[in-house]
Order: structure tokens, then C-alpha cells, then sequence
């Protein structure tokens, strides 16, 4: 499906559709976990590093997707589910190398995603109700890196 989706939107914007090893490449590109399938979260993920905006119009945007219950927040649940997808998308080994190197051991993006959703919130959560607002939620992600509480918020180079 994904294919075919990919060459009706290049089909739709008069793109010539490339090569069969270009079209296998862009999907492998999505489908992270190599499962042969590019689920909801992988699209999503991979659409929002691909696409232009302000980082403000991206961090919105994404904010929005992962707000499951659409109730204006982002529980540690949607959070992990989030940090997952974006790190399914951007944890290569060079990235895994160069966490290892300053000391962050990194096996899985499911570990990193655990250990980073328990600190965003223990960072961001600042009325310590068990969910992120958009504010908070931006708070987090702008964080200066040279503050250690922030330590996770490399987080977003990686997203945009």
C-alpha cells in the first residue's frame, strides 16, 4: 500500500516516478523496524522529518498526532509510544555510536524512548499531573542543552 500510495502522490505532483531501487530505498527509509510494513507511527514520523514548516508548526503538529485522545495532552503512554516512532526513525548506528561515545548506552529505541519519556516528564511535568501540555511539551523539546536537567533535549535535533 505504501508503494502504491508513494507513486499516486508523485504521480499527483507530475513527478516521474524513479527508478524501482529509488521506491524500495524511500520505503525502506519508513519502515524502520523491517517488518516489511510501514505502520501509522513510521509514516507520521518519517513525514514529519521530511516535510518544510517552522519547528513551532512541527512540534504542534506532531503534538496533535500523538495526543491520541485528542484531550490536549500527552500522557507518559502517548509519550512513549512517540519517542518509539521518532527513534525507530532516527536511531542509526551511526547516532547509537555517538550516543555510546559520550557515555548514553543505547540498545533499543524502545530503551531510549523509556528512559527519555521518564525524564521529559520528570523535567517538563512541572504541575506534576502525569500528563504534558503543549506548553510543557515545548518547554521541554527548546530546552537548553547546557541545562542538566534537559539532558534528553537532543531529542530534538533528531525530530527536526
Amino acid at each position: 500500500q505504501f508503494i502504491v500510495a508513494y507513486g499516486n502522490l508523485l504521480q499527483a505532483h507530475d513527478v516521474e516516478k524513479p527508478p524501482e531501487s529509488v521506491v524500495n530505498a524511500v520505503f525502506d527509509l519508513f519502515d524502520r523496524d523491517d517488518n516489511n510494513i510501514v505502520d501509522m507511527m513510521e509514516l507520521i514520523c518519517g513525514i514529519s522529518l521530511l516535510c518544510s514548516g517552522s519547528e513551532d508548526d512541527k512540534i504542534q503538529a506532531v503534538f496533535n498526532v500523538f495526543d491520541e485522545n485528542c484531550d490536549g495532552f500527552i500522557s507518559m503512554d502517548e509519550m512513549f509510544k512517540f519517542l518509539t516512532s521518532v527513534f525507530k526513525v532516527v536511531l542509526t548506528p551511526h547516532v547509537i555510536g555517538v550516543m555510546n561515545s559520550m557515555g548514553v548506552t543505547v540498545e533499543s529505541a524502545e530503551d531510549l524512548a523509556s528512559v527519555t519519556a521518564l525524564e521529559c516528564f520528570r523535567t517538563a511535568d512541572l504541575n506534576h499531573d502525569g500528563k504534558l501540555s503543549i506548553v510543557e511539551f515545548k518547554n521541554w523539546f527548546y530546552a537548553p542543552r547546557n541545562d542538566p536537567s534537559f539532558l534528553f533535549s537532543p531529542v530534538r535535533k533528531l525530530l527536526l
